[in-house]
Order: C-alpha cells, then sequence, then structure tokens
C-alpha cells in the first residue's frame, strides 16, 4: 500500500472517529454542549465537502508532492473548514440545534402549533 492510499485509510477512519465523538457528545444534557457539537459537525461536514472537492483535482504537477505536504494540505483544508462554518453562516448547525434542543431534559415541546 502506497503512502497516499494509506494517509486515505487513516483520514476515513479519523472523520469516523470525529462523527462517532460528536454523536455521544450530542447526548448531553447542556445547551452550550449542544450548540458547540453541531457547530463541530457543521465543521466536519464542511471538511468532508472540501475533501471530496479536492480529490478531483489532478495531482498532475512539475514537482510531485510529498507526504509531508499532503499532510500540511490536509491540515490547512481542516482550518479552511473552520473558518468557513464559523463565519458563511450555512445554518447546519443552527438546523441541527434547533431539532436536537427540543430533546434536552427539562425542553418543553409546543405541540399545538
Amino acid at each position: 500500500m502506497n503512502i497516499a492510499a494509506s494517509m486515505d485509510v487513516h483520514q476515513n477512519h479519523s472523520q469516523e472517529a470525529q462523527l462517532s465523538t460528536l454523536t455521544r457528545r450530542s447526548k448531553t444534557s447542556s445547551q452550550d454542549e449542544l450548540k458547540a457539537v453541531c457547530g463541530d459537525f457543521e465543521t466536519l461536514f464542511v471538511k468532508m465537502m472540501l475533501d471530496s472537492m479536492r480529490s478531483t483535482l489532478s495531482d498532475d504537477t512539475l514537482i510531485p508532492k510529498n507526504s509531508g505536504e499532503k499532510l500540511f494540505e490536509d491540515q490547512l483544508y481542516e482550518e479552511y473548514a473552520k473558518k468557513i462554518s464559523q463565519t458563511a453562516k450555512l445554518g447546519i448547525a443552527d438546523m441541527m440545534y434547533n431539532q436536537l434542543s427540543e430533546t434536552l431534559p427539562g425542553t418543553t415541546v409546543n405541540i399545538t402549533s
């Protein structure tokens, strides 16, 4: 298995681990923690979207990238995802929070609307 393939396997495993952690954290009773988890999920979603977009680009360059450059590029795109989810106001985190906050203990749900 070459280095690029092993990095892809590691990246997929890392995203699955992050999603599992976010799922576990979403079952909390704190509204602030739930807001943070929803924001983290939006960041993860944007990161996966950017990775998918980046995978369509050709690696056919004059000087091929080494594994260090690929790792740095992945970290750079992770920072891009954080910044996009903080500033772009995509609304994914807000929608998730609105839906999940109804299930928090001590929250009343209005079913007569």
